[in-house]
């Protein structure tokens, strides 16, 4: 890939980031920045520099914005890609009461169908209209396998799944019956969701999300797969430009198995205290 492919495909990226949360959340433009207002007990967003600006940034800018957050009882985030906005990053730092995590961003280059045999039992498949049950579980092996960070296999599996597990989003339902929202399963054939993983195509763009698997299902190849069977999708449907952010070094292995190649960073910085003073 050229350097200016790159350039195009991080613009699209770009776009992307500022088209989604439109959709459900209430923006409001603060000085340089973006701020996407979803509810605290809903989706939540974050502040983004404001498509097409490439700066100057400075550290009063980034702390107004953060505050403006704050104010609004919603979390203190700053989303950004890197080589977007190459100038924010110095100004996050100056300001000095965010903390900062660097975060892969890698783009699907080929898909290479070197996705694991899946274990006996198993099969991956996008979920259809009218499955709220089906929802309602790939819902809690997300918030199951994200409390226990990392690749490691671990002990929670259905149990903590059907524990954790709650009616699904009225919405959440409506988009994928619009064909809006894309959610990929790996299914036990007794034990039922094991892995899931989402996109939501727009424009030609999506990021894959929430690829989460029971601990006790862990090293098993099932978010390869349920990754894999996403990216499908989105092929199938005309999506030209498949991205995700890999939140470590060993799942950035994972994909780059699969297909996917680091096209640049991205920073999530939060504020996690109030600023002193």
């Amino acid at each position: 890939m050229t350097d200016v492919d790159r350039a195009e495909v991080l613009q699209r990226i770009e776009h992307y980031y500022d088209a989604v949360p439109r959709r459900f959340a209430r923006v409001e433009e603060h000085g340089p920045f973006t701020l996407f207002l979803g509810k605290p007990e809903g989706w939540v967003y974050y502040a983004r520099p404001r498509l097409g600006y490439e700066g100057p940034f400075d550290a009063a800018a980034v702390g107004s914005a953060m505050d403006r957050l704050g104010q609004l009882g919603l979390p203190a985030v700053l989303e950004w890609v890197h080589e977007n906005t190459p100038g924010l990053l110095e100004a996050v730092r100056t300001e000095g009461s965010l903390d900062v995590e660097e975060i892969p961003l890698m783009l699907c280059t080929r898909l290479s169908g070197v996705t694991p045999d899946l274990p006996e039992a198993i099969s991956v498949r996008i979920l259809g209209d009218g499955e709220p049950l089906t929802v309602a579980a790939s819902r809690a092996v997300a918030d199951v396998g994200f409390a226990a960070a990392g690749t490691a296999a671990g002990a929670e599996g259905p149990a903590e799944r059907d524990s954790a597990g709650k009616a699904p989003q009225q919405r959440v339902l409506d988009l994928i019956s619009d064909g809006a929202l894309r959610v990929a399963v790996a299914e036990h054939l007794r034990h039922g969701v094991l892995a899931t993983g989402r996109t939501m195509p727009v424009a030609g763009v999506t990021e894959i999300v929430g690829v989460a698997s029971l601990p006790a299902a862990r090293r098993q190849g099932l978010g390869a797969a349920v990754t894999a069977a996403l990216v499908e999708d989105a092929r199938a449907a005309g999506v030209e430009t498949v991205f995700l952010t890999a939140s470590s070094d060993d799942v950035a292995r994972v994909y780059r198995r699969i297909g996917f190649d680091r096209i640049g960073t991205g920073y999530a910085a939060e504020r996690l205290t109030p600023p002193p003073g």
